[in-house]
């Protein structure tokens, strides 16, 4: 039977902690990549110097554990879609940052957070024909990188996978394609598993969470609603080959690492039912 890996999110992690700790400690916990999270609060790092860069390379080299994907959770605060002229071209900006700074840390793939616009705003057609002239860019600049992007589903605006579908074959981008979250699926109540096996093939990375009805975040592995037996069924008859991400946050919780090891154990167990059973 084929090894699975798993890659964690960064903010399930201890906070301010040295780089190489935190990716042995990865390491120790049975984890081969790490997700980083780019928010408002992390672009800063899209000025880091070489120096800066090299310290997390060397950390990831010597831990053996890779920079997968980025979460790009910042467009919620500066969405493609919005009404403001201003929020679009920052949300470029940043796109165009965040596929130079994956580039050069090695990362694969950029997860597109799906919002069309600010939570305030009034979502509407013109929003949605911004959003789209956004990834007909962003997949440009994408290729021309060799860096993948994938469009989540999240908890407004883009909360299906038939949005993204219609998205990604508007923009017809080898480079645009889409990165599922399970949890959000869950939430909303779409049939996961019809909603995986009709886009197995636009799928480059599945995002694993936990939800309870009206809860995106912040659910305990196994206390949600979500059927991750299902789930994995669903992909591994589908020939899915691709990552898994836990997406956990652990608000710098003294017992991070203890709280990510049981995870994945408790993980695993749900994916190797299907090869037992």
């Amino acid at each position: 039977m084929k090894t699975i890996k798993l890659g964690i999110y960064e903010k399930a992690l201890p906070l301010n902690k040295d780089i190489e700790d935190v990716l042995h400690s990865i390491a120790d916990a049975g984890y081969s990549f790490f997700e980083m999270a780019l928010d408002k609060d992390r672009l800063p790092r899209f000025q880091w110097s070489t120096e800066q860069k090299a310290t997390w390379l060397r950390a990831s080299l010597n831990s053996g554990v890779r920079f997968y994907n980025m979460v790009l959770s910042v467009h919620r605060d500066f969405p493609f879609g919005s009404k403001e002229v201003e929020i679009r071209q920052q949300a470029m900006q940043i796109m165009e940052q965040a596929i130079d700074f994956s580039s050069s840390m090695g990362i694969r793939t950029i997860q597109i957070a799906g919002y069309y616009t600010l939570e305030h705003e009034v979502t509407t057609d013109d929003s949605k024909k911004r959003f789209l002239e956004g990834m007909y860019r962003s997949a440009e600049l994408a290729s021309q990188a060799g860096v993948m992007l994938g469009i989540e589903n999240v908890d407004r605006d883009i909360i299906s996978l038939e949005q993204i579908k219609e998205i990604v074959e508007e923009v017809q981008s080898p480079w645009l394609k889409m990165y599922p979250d399970v949890g959000n699926l869950t939430a909303h109540h779409f049939n996961v598993k019809q909603s995986l096996a009709e886009n197995i093939n636009h799928i480059i990375g599945i995002h694993l969470k936990d939800t309870k009805e009206g809860v995106f975040r912040r659910t305990p592995f196994g206390e949600g609603i979500v059927d991750f037996k299902a789930v994995f069924e669903t992909l591994f008859e589908a020939g899915y080959d691709g990552p898994f991400g836990l997406e956990m946050w652990n608000d710098n919780s003294r017992n991070s690492m203890e709280i990510i090891k049981e995870a994945r154990t408790w993980m695993l167990d749900q994916m190797l039912y299907k090869a037992r059973s």
